[in-house]
């Protein structure tokens, strides 16, 4: 199963993340569990990260493509291994983020090219999750988290409303992609209940796969 946790900074899904592997570590039915991200879910994927974290480039592009690459071969050396040896897969980000992130917050992109652009997942091949968690928390609670971090890098920085254009921009994938597969939790409650929320939908998800296998 290949699940992805999805929302703006400060929405919490690394946090569930986190403790969503530990409880599906300890569940005999999940089998073998991989917690992975995005950017830099790969061996060499931190200078990546590095690069992305200091945002510090002069093409507009240049940074669409970075997160491309980097999911390239996350998919080629972690995913697809992963799914092919039946794991359970949990990743933190994956291509809704540079689509919302970097073409529908675009103040300058057209419509064309960003329809061309959504369909870029399917052209080259990358794997669709079973599942996408959206975390949607509103503009100014994912703000006030985000000011509590340690360390920042420019996307934290970056004011309201670019997060609400992301935030927008997750509203439309949901929208346009098989709704089905798409599950949107409330991120502003607390944490304890999210994650309850989201072991929930898991365990309904397991149980349907189970069944389904069953009547094969």
């Amino acid at each position: 199963m290949f699940i992805v946790l999805e929302g703006i900074d400060g929405c919490g899904k690394s946090t569930q993340s986190r403790r969503l592997a530990e409880w599906l570590a300890g569940i005999p039915d999940a089998g073998e569990v991989i917690l992975t991200c995005e950017p830099g879910g790969w061996a060499g994927g931190d200078e990546v990260r590095k690069l992305v974290a200091r945002g510090d480039f002069s093409n507009s592009w240049s940074e669409f493509f970075l997160f491309m690459m980097d999911r390239c071969e996350h998919v080629s050396r972690v995913i697809n291994p992963a799914i092919e040896g039946g794991k359970f897969i949990l990743c933190d980000r994956y291509m809704p983020s540079t689509l919302a992130y970097q073409i529908l917050s675009s103040t300058i992109i057209t419509e064309s090219v960003t329809e061309k652009i959504i369909g870029l997942p399917e052209i080259i091949g990358l794997p669709e999750p079973d599942c996408v968690f959206l975390l949607d928390v509103g503009v100014d609670v994912a703000k006030f988290r985000m000011a509590s971090r340690a360390k920042s890098d420019y996307f934290d920085e970056r004011g309201e409303d670019f997060f609400e254009r992301v935030r927008a921009g997750y509203d439309r994938l949901m929208r346009s992609d098989n709704v089905s597969k798409w599950i949107k939790v409330d991120a502003s409650a607390d944490e304890e209940s999210v994650f309850m929320e989201l072991k929930g939908h898991i365990e309904r998800i397991m149980v349907s796969e189970r069944t389904e296998r069953a009547n094969k």
